[in-house]
């Protein structure tokens, strides 16, 4: 008799600590896995683009510098809210959007009274990107980097 309550003892100890592993198993590869699989950006920010939403503008990308171009309406021209800036880091940056070629004005916002090319962004936040085209010229384009 005393063999058989010693057995059973033993199972029992043996049938919880299966249980107990075969929840937690589960869990602690889920928690690993999550840290493999989730996206570790190393990038300062990221572009969303709304260009779809302007039929008259086109967005090229090579490399850090993006060319966007437009054909014009008006003599004067504002295309608002056509790219968002994503500040995906946990700390607030400072950003500098640099024009290399065009004769538009690229700059952070949609303020026209209020053109700025540098801003900074808190953690987790964006900000859209607008152009300005005061030129006579119908056909546009725009190269530009952003600094960080």
């Amino acid at each position: 008799m005393k063999d058989t309550k010693l057995t059973k003892a033993i199972l029992n100890f043996f049938s919880v600590v299966l249980l107990i592993s075969l929840i937690a198993a589960p869990i602690y590869f889920a928690t690993g896995f999550a840290k493999v699989a989730g996206v570790k950006s190393e990038s300062k920010y990221l572009i969303v683009s709304q260009i779809d939403k302007f039929p008259n503008l086109k967005l090229s990308q090579t490399g850090d510098t993006y060319q966007i171009s437009f054909t014009k309406m008006g003599p004067s021209q504002a295309f608002l809210d056509i790219l968002i800036l994503n500040n995906p880091t946990s700390e607030a940056q400072t950003y500098m959007v640099q024009k290399n070629i065009g004769t538009a004005d690229i700059f952070f916002g949609h303020n026209l009274d209020d053109i700025r090319k540098e801003i900074s962004v808190p953690s987790n936040s964006s900000v859209p990107l607008s152009i300005y085209s005061t030129d006579g010229n119908e056909d546009q384009s725009v190269e530009f980097t952003i600094n960080y």
